[in-house]
């Protein structure tokens, strides 16, 4: 009974302080959902949601209702030209208004229909931004994510280092104590030892600070520990030719820039319409009550209607308005010349990890070869060297060339993903 309430109690332990295992997916679907970064953008889209309506771009009438209530005392003294004298000492007067006015700019040289495609340009504008921030945001995580499934593996790879290194310390102490060997091989056994422990321990100050950017991206507390999956897969086949095609049409950066070029088409539009006359509709309905003790007219009453019609047409204003669509016109220009080389950027940098994903998928290769031939003549060295037939410098070298090629590979594998990582982003495929 008491060995069935200690299993128990111990299977509860590991369940409480087990780490949790935090997928890729798991980690791209909370950044997208938490991180600051992007619940910012979303928030600057909905700000362009709100102005994109036809009252910002000035096509809705205008409503306002005014009042006004004046009250005085006055002493009043008047001589009238029939002689007639009229007195009065603290008269009270109040004045009474009301109204309520209507506008409608009907026509300003077509600036209100230029403003409003703009705004629904703006609102794509921060469509695309978000995309932008959502696909950066996930670059990073799929970066930080691959950073720590990498020094996790070294620090797997540098713990079995240590295991040989401890194993090679017994052999060097068993012949020590036989006469079989020198204690110098006892000695760099142990030093290699101390200098296995002290690398696990650097790397494990790296996996701590790697979790910690991690975590930030993820809004999550800064000190949650979790585990990552132990495996970095590469699935992805490129094409060159296909993305050549693909990626004017979906990479951020030129789809943004092209977007800016249709705002400023646009706001050259608003300022060529300051050339034109405007007409605007007007009507309001005022109530007024004036009621005076000093004077002829003691209550006056009104209450009506009236409607007109404005209209104007700047002629002249020293062709400012001309240099503006000048100026605009510059910037559209400029903006254009932007998206050229934005777009040949990308160009670029589609070939250039293009072509370094295929070197690194060929040292991958080389890389995987040289970690199973390392391994292999390790462990023959070792059992040379326990039965004397190889020195321990031998054994050192092939050791080191184990290490050297578990961290190549695990860098060649960290590398290839990265790369496949930039190909998806120029391409716009990191998010679906």
């Amino acid at each position: 009974m008491l060995y069935k309430f200690i299993v128990l109690l111990f299977t509860l332990s590991s369940g409480l302080f087990a780490q949790s295992v935090l997928t890729i997916e798991e980690a791209i679907k909370t950044g997208l959902e938490k991180n600051f970064s992007v619940l910012i953008v979303k928030n600057e889209q909905e700000i362009s949601k709100l102005q994109n309506n036809f009252g910002s771009a000035g096509m809705s009438p205008t409503v306002s209702v005014n009042g006004n209530l004046n009250l005085a005392t006055v002493n009043s003294y008047q001589e009238f030209s029939t002689g007639t004298i009229q007195e009065r000492n603290a008269a009270q007067s109040n004045n009474t208004a009301a109204s309520l006015n209507v506008g409608w700019l009907v026509f300003d040289g077509l600036k209100m229909f230029a403003i409003k495609k703009r705004l629904n340009q703006n609102e794509k504008l921060s469509a695309l931004q978000l995309k932008q921030q959502m696909e950066s945001t996930v670059y990073d995580i799929i970066a930080s994510y691959y950073l720590v499934v990498k020094t996790t593996e070294l620090i797997k790879a540098a713990k079995q280092n240590l295991s040989i290194y401890e194993e090679r310390k017994k052999i060097a102490k068993l012949k020590l104590e036989i006469g079989a060997d020198s204690k110098v091989d006892y000695l760099l056994s142990q030093s290699d030892e101390n200098k296995g422990k002290s690398a696990i321990i650097q790397l494990e100050l790296q996996l701590l600070n790697t979790k910690t950017k991690l975590n930030t991206l993820l809004s999550k507390p800064v000190d949650a520990d979790f585990i990552t999956t132990d495996s970095i897969v590469i699935n992805y086949n490129p094409n060159i030719d296909e993305l050549k095609k693909s990626v004017s049409k979906s990479n951020a950066s030129i789809l943004i820039s092209k977007q800016n070029e249709l705002i400023f088409e646009q706001t050259i539009k608003e300022a060529r319409a300051a050339n034109l006359p405007f007409l605007q509709l007007n009507a309001a309905y005022n109530i007024t009550r004036n009621q005076n003790q000093a004077g002829f007219v003691f209550l006056n009453k009104q209450a009506g209607l009236n409607a007109g019609v404005s209209a104007g047409w700047l002629l002249f204003n020293g062709t400012k308005n001309n240099k503006l669509v000048k100026e605009k016109n510059i910037l559209f220009l400029n903006q254009k010349y932007l998206t050229e080389q934005i777009q040949q950027q990308v160009d670029g940098q589609v070939y250039n990890s293009y072509k370094t994903y295929l070197l690194n998928k060929e040292i991958l290769e080389l890389e995987k070869q040289n970690l199973s031939d390392s391994k292999e003549v390790l462990s023959i060295s070792m059992e040379r060297y326990k039965v004397g037939k190889a020195n321990l410098l031998e054994t050192i070298e092939t050791q080191k060339n184990l290490e050297d090629a578990q961290v190549r590979y695990i860098e060649a594998l960290f590398a290839i993903k990265m790369s496949e990582t930039d190909l998806l982003k120029a391409n716009g495929s990191l998010i679906k």
